[in-house]
Order: structure tokens, then sequence, then C-alpha cells
């Protein structure tokens, strides 16, 4: 499906918006807060699930569109979100993630295939069905950033297979890096452990 397929008309939408994947709690919402604070760029933004964060961001004049990215049909859905609210992109940014041990995959193929859909398949289809409104900002900078993980590098014992999608994610940066300069720069971050989740134990 072609991005011409979500165009409305342009009247009363964004120009230049920051799109944020994921960006109901965490470095998501650090990032979202931050262009709404410092910037003058429109902010939309996908969440999973209701948080407190959700309500901050939309209460800044943020954006919000409840999403499940690891269905088959999300990026489609976020595509739709993006022409209903904007006429162009500054930035699309690939942050939602999931965190989960090799143990809590073994017995479930459909969490193996969330991690594929999350990290790898939804950010190649939204490059490809977004470039479009990327390609119309008028700011002279036009970015897609992924966020992956400092230990790609490393490799993990217990973290082997997000580590493996998180890895193919870098791979595509590289690859959209190509195919989209040199009007569109492509870059990933690849942090090392920033913050605790909330259920992670004392010991860790």
């Amino acid at each position: 499906m072609s991005v011409e397929d979500f165009r409305g008309t342009p009247c009363g939408k964004l120009h230049n918006a920051v799109l944020i994947t994921g960006a109901g709690q965490r470095i998501g919402h650090y990032l979202a807060r931050k262009f709404l604070e410092e910037t003058d760029w429109p902010v939309l933004f996908t969440y999973r699930t209701p948080r407190p964060g959700v309500t901050e961001l939309e209460a800044a004049g943020a954006r919000g569109l409840m999403v499940d990215l690891t269905v088959p049909d999300a990026a489609e859905k976020v595509a739709r979100f993006v022409a209903d609210q904007a006429v162009s992109l500054r930035a699309l940014i690939h942050n939602a993630s999931l965190w989960l041990k090799d143990e809590a995959l073994a017995t479930s193929p459909a969490q193996l295939q969330a991690l594929v859909r999350l990290h790898m398949q939804v950010p190649y289809e939204l490059n490809r069905l977004l470039v479009s409104f990327l390609r119309a900002a008028s700011a002279d900078l036009k970015d897609i950033i992924s966020l992956s993980d400092f230990n790609t590098e490393r490799g993990s014992d217990q973290h082997a297979f997000y580590l493996a999608t998180k890895a193919g994610l870098q791979n595509l940066t590289k690859s959209f890096a190509k195919l989209y300069a040199p009007a569109i720069k492509v870059n990933d971050i690849a942090p090392a452990l920033i913050m605790f989740n909330e259920e992670d134990p004392p010991a860790y």
C-alpha cells in the first residue's frame, strides 16, 4: 500500500511534526516531553497502554494513538494516524520496544513474533509508508532515528533473541541510510542500561 492512500486534505494539519513510537513511558516519554518543551515541532506519538505519562503529553499538546505495534496491521494504523494529523514529518523515532528474556520466549512463539514485528517489521514498514511525509517537511534536516541496544555487540546469555532483533534493527538502519541519503538522515542510537523497569528485582 502506498502512503498516497492515506493522504487527506491538509487543512488544519501539523507541519514538521515528530513521530515517536512507544512514548507513554521511559525514554520515549522523556523525548516527547523535551520536544514539546524545547522545540516548536508538534509531537505525535504511539502508546500501547494508558498511563499517566500519556495524559501528561496530551495535556501538553501532543497527539497520541493507542495501538499494539505487535499486530499485523499496526504500521498501517500508524500511517493513517499520521496522515489524519500531519502534512509533514520532521523526524520519525523508533523507540517502542519489548525487553524479554529467552526463558519467557521458550514456550511462546507469539512472543518471538512480537519481538520481530516490533523491532524490525514495524520500523521497516513505517520507514517506507512515511517517507513522503519526511520529504515534504520544510525543515532543513529530516531524520529517522532508531533506538537499539549497546549489548548487540556483546551478546547475552539471557536475552539472545531480543538482542538479535535489535541487531536486525541496526542493520535496517544502515540500509535505509543508503536508500534515503542525502535528503533524510537515518541513524541508530544504541544505549546501555539507562533506567530500571519497575518490576526489576533489587538483585538485578
